[in-house]
């Protein structure tokens, strides 16, 4: 399978914490990348919880923000869609 470089921009700080992890558990960054992704694809959505928290201060932007607002809303109504579907069947 053809290969290709990625290449982003991460505080210093961030990456380093990570390679530590990474590190510790006997792995690459660049594993830990492709881990993400291939769960990413596999799942069809980002495969932990995401919220305004997790955005780093100096890299926030109101892009970002909103698409995390935006996803936690329709996780939550996922979540109501789902519980009123479960509770219909057992109405049944």
């Amino acid at each position: 399978m053809a290969q290709t470089n990625v290449s982003f921009e991460m505080n210093e700080k961030l990456r380093d914490q990570m390679a530590e992890i990474c590190d510790e558990l006997g792995m690459e960054m660049e594993d830990a990348f492709k881990l993400f992704a291939k769960k990413m694809v596999n799942e069809q959505e980002i495969p932990f919880e995401v919220t305004v928290n997790d955005i780093p201060n100096d890299d926030a932007d109101s892009t970002v923000v909103r698409i995390v607002k935006i996803s936690a809303i329709i996780a939550a109504v996922a979540a109501v869609a789902s519980l009123i579907v479960h509770l219909l069947r057992k109405i049944r």
